[in-house]
């Protein structure tokens, strides 16, 4: 597979340094625009900072998993009263069985995962996935925040679902992608989205966790607004495989 653009941009460069400032300013969409102002400080090759994460997150969970939720998971309450790590270090969650067999799907996830946001990395550009995940991680911090102050409830909001944001996200770019499911059963991308898709939708109209239905809301809605910033001003779906052959 050969990229014609570095970092996946969603249009033509030649055509683009050819265009006055004025067209220039209207085809660049909002994405664009952040890019030019903040893209000095982008993380190149973030996924392997955050397989790192839940690496140790894994561990946390197998040793001591009361440590996470005393000290890491996102409680609304406890950042408004000082604890501003959590911001960040709910990420540090990663959940698995016990033994061998824990151990040895936990690295196959994580390097499923490691592959998928390298290669959205790749062809969206280092900016835009960082992007993608820091809106992932304001949507859970904010609206977390924000229904305690209404409610006073502080709601458990489980990161497991970022996770299924980057893997549906993945699936809206490379639908054709092939997938073996326990290494022998084919399927693409698209359907196994469409299966996942499905299943936490009944576990949102199911589940008695506010927490957890908030948490799959909040998964959807990063990929929703991602894509629609992305997109805006756009006919289609800019990041599909084919515009990169």
């Amino acid at each position: 597979m050969r990229c014609k653009e570095m970092g996946g941009n969603a249009f033509n460069f030649r055509v683009f340094n050819r265009l006055t400032h004025e067209e220039r300013q209207r085809k660049m969409n909002i994405l664009d625009r952040l890019e030019k102002k903040f893209g000095r400080y982008t993380i190149p090759n973030l996924m392997q900072y955050l397989c790192v994460i839940f690496g140790i997150g894994f561990i946390i969970q197998i040793i001591a998993p009361e440590f996470y939720f005393y000290y890491l998971d996102l409680d609304p309450e406890a950042i408004l009263h000082g604890h501003i790590w959590r911001i960040l270090s709910f990420l540090f969650y990663f959940p698995g069985g016990s033994g061998f067999s824990g151990l040895f799907w936990a690295i196959i996830a994580i390097m499923v995962y490691f592959n998928i946001g390298r290669t959205l990395e790749f062809l969206w550009g280092s900016f835009r996935y960082n992007f993608f995940i820091v809106l992932g991680i304001l949507l859970y911090n904010v609206v977390g925040i924000l229904i305690y102050l209404v409610t006073g409830i502080s709601l458990q909001l489980n990161p497991t679902y970022m996770g299924f944001s980057i893997f549906l996200a993945y699936a809206l770019t490379l639908p054709d992608t092939m997938f073996y499911i326990y290494f022998l059963f084919p399927i693409k991308a698209k359907y196994l989205a469409g299966i996942e898709t499905a299943l936490y939708v009944f576990f949102f109209l199911t589940s008695q966790s506010m927490g957890e239905r908030v948490s799959i809301l909040l998964s959807f809605a990063n990929v929703a607004i991602f894509f629609f910033l992305q997109n805006q001003g756009r006919n289609k779906n800019i990041f599909h495989i084919n515009r990169y052959r």
